[in-house]
């Protein structure tokens, strides 16, 4: 019976690919020459998805920066108008501790994303859940021991971070009761970053504003109502931190993501690498972090406490517009390591210029409408247009924003080395924008000019980083750095345009012109007759279960395709944006009684070698080798 079956689908397969045969050449000779330019047309349009998946995970970048930020700028307006400006100086002496938590962060969920990328972009979805699993390991035993030297040692790391006198006590206090939600913060910044993977980016969302109303109801009630003062004022953050961890943490309880913990599959030896690729973003933390502490003591030093809360008040804004560069950069990094894995070469082309054309402007119009609006900022905090602090918060809001587009184009371009491993670069880059550059020109400019120096610093600061990046390329490549240059691909990276056809697909009516592109392709790189049609009509009916299936829900969405001749292999990649679907899987489910049932997916799956699916951040790939 089994037989019969078999031979049966082996001859409905057979004859139909004979059929589809026959049609290609009937194609071939009333259309010459046409599918070139058929596949002019179509490749111009090719790509299409990669600007539109960056401006999809713009938002879920964003907030994993300005988690922390929204935090504390409702910390620092609960201070300074319950508690005075003196809580806002103790508030602004933590802020380097929150750096360093954003550093710690950065270090494990950046060097996991990058090595999750990679492996997503050669279809290894074992070794993701593994990278997932020990990721959630090692931030739970640093985040336990960071915690523990805050509770057991507050009134020692006062002073390390520049309080002096009676701020001692207050910053002591409020670290106590900040330092208790530090485990949840770093779990919950984890599982922010790995939801984006599963499509769940509602999720955090969901936690994100959860987060925000029990933190500001929580300061509210701890402050007025208990008079917990400047512990009840952490405490607040630590309960939030606590619903942010749970709200995203049910998902990975509920047993159906596909990111499970699983301790059994753990290779703790892949910790080494996780660091290694998250060094470069943690380096930058961490110096943010000495920053931030050198940058108090000389305000702190030269200018007084007035100086310390003016800082605060724009810092405590600065973690939130940081956000959207921060966004713009980090989704370079995010999409960079899918296709550095996937060796794609243009597709690492449109990336660069996607975020060059539109992440670069959406900072620049970000910055400009914050400058714009630094009355109204610096009102939230302070009220008297006469006072200094009020006219050194103005004067920061107005100016410290400016600095954006500069250390965009800086850390955009370092996150793209990252992901091709020019480390060197990285490290010298990163050193730079978040150390050296700024603390430099803040500590020669503050004694002169005053609080007008720090801001200046932060402008001056990074455009001479870019600078720096732009000369060295120069130098790197003996010329001015063309857009390609710039990018420093390998010796041998990716497949050579003549092996690969890249076409994008919008309807049912362009897929009868595609099969057609597939065979001269394929016929043209030598492959065999039988392979040529089994391509050809792979493409065909893969494209058209997509169209039909995927595209009818009313929504715009785009199919890219790309066929490559690696060796003695014909690889077909297909990408769409539509509803999640795995023909493979689907083709195993059918019911075997019904063999002419889905007969094209049911082709495809047979012929080829091998037939991997993944959904990527929403991302349907499809990767067929014949």
């Amino acid at each position: 019976m089994n037989t019969t079956r078999n031979d049966t689908q082996d001859n409905i397969q057979t004859d139909n690919m004979n059929a589809t045969s026959e049609e290609r050449t009937d194609q071939k000779s009333t259309t010459p020459g046409g599918s070139r330019n058929n596949k002019e047309a179509v490749i111009a349009k090719h790509s299409e998805l990669i600007p539109r998946l960056y401006m999809k995970l713009l938002p879920i970048q964003i907030i994993l920066v300005i988690i922390s930020g929204l935090n504390a700028v409702i910390d620092n307006t609960f201070a300074a108008n319950l508690l005075g400006a003196e809580a806002m100086a103790i508030t602004g002496l933590f802020c380097p501790v929150t750096n360093l938590l954003n550093g710690v962060n950065a270090l494990f969920f950046g060097g996991a994303q990058v090595l999750c990328g990679k492996y997503l972009g050669k279809r290894m979805a074992e070794k993701t859940r593994s990278i997932f699993s020990l990721d959630v390991i090692s931030i739970i035993v640093i985040s336990l021991i960071l915690t523990l030297l805050c509770e057991i040692f507050p009134h020692e790391l006062a002073p390390m971070l520049g309080a002096r006198g009676s701020l001692i006590p207050g910053l002591a206090m409020y670290i106590r009761g900040y330092a208790l939600g530090l485990p949840f913060f770093c779990l919950g910044t984890q599982f922010t970053a790995f939801l984006q993977l599963e499509h769940k980016e509602k999720l955090s969302y969901t936690s994100i504003l959860s987060m925000f109303f029990v933190n500001a109801f929580l300061n509210w009630f701890f402050i007025s109502s208990l008079g917990m003062g400047l512990f009840g004022l952490g405490l607040s953050t630590s309960v939030s931190n606590l619903l942010f961890f749970a709200i995203q943490g049910s998902w990975y309880l509920s047993g159906k993501s596909s990111l499970r913990f699983e301790i059994k599959n753990v290779v703790f030896s892949d910790l080494r690498d996780i660091l290694i690729n998250g060094l470069p973003g943690a380096i930058a933390q961490f110096c943010i972090f000495i920053r931030g502490t050198v940058i108090n003591r000389v305000i702190a030093y030269f200018i007084g406490e007035t100086g310390l809360s003016a800082f605060s008040a724009v810092q405590s804004f600065g973690c939130v517009y940081w956000a959207v560069p921060a966004g713009v950069t980090s989704a370079v990094m995010v999409l960079g390591s899918v296709y550095v894995g996937e060796e794609d070469k243009d597709g690492l082309k449109v990336l660069m210029k996607t975020f060059l054309q539109r992440g670069i402007v959406l900072v620049l119009a970000v910055s400009l409408i914050l400058s714009a609006c630094c009355y109204p900022l610096t009102n939230i905090f302070f009220h008297d247009p006469s006072s200094d602090v009020f006219r050194m918060t103005l004067q920061g809001f107005l100016l410290f924003p400016l600095f954006s587009p500069f250390s965009s184009f800086t850390v955009g371009l370092s996150n793209y080395f990252h992901c091709q491993y020019h480390e060197r670069i990285v490290r010298i880059v990163s050193l730079l924008d978040g150390l050296v550059s700024v603390c430099v020109l803040t500590v020669i400019l503050a004694p002169a000019f005053g609080m007008t120096g720090v801001w200046v610093a932060q402008i001056l600061g990074n455009l001479f980083n870019n600078l720096v990046l732009l000369i060295f390329s120069a130098i790197y490549n003996f010329r001015h750095p063309d857009a390609e240059r710039i990018m420093c691909f390998p010796d041998g990276f990716g497949v050579p345009d003549e092996d690969r056809l890249d076409i994008s697909v919008h309807s049912m009516e362009e897929v009868v012109n595609i099969s057609a592109l597939v065979w001269d392709f394929c016929e043209s790189h030598g492959v065999d007759t039988r392979r040529t049609n089994c391509s050809s009509l792979c493409v065909e009916e893969l494209a058209g279960n997509i169209i039909k299936h995927g595209f009818s829900d009313g929504k715009k969405h785009i199919l890219d395709i790309r066929v490559s001749c690696i060796r003695d292999d014909v690889v077909i990649c297909l990408k769409d944006d539509c509803k999640s679907f795995d023909p493979a899987e689907t083709a195993r489910l059918f019911d075997p009684e019904d063999i002419s049932h889905n007969i094209g997916l049911r082709i495809a799956s047979s012929i080829s070698k091998s037939m991997n699916y993944m959904n990527t951040f929403g991302l349907n790939i499809l990767t067929v080798t014949l």
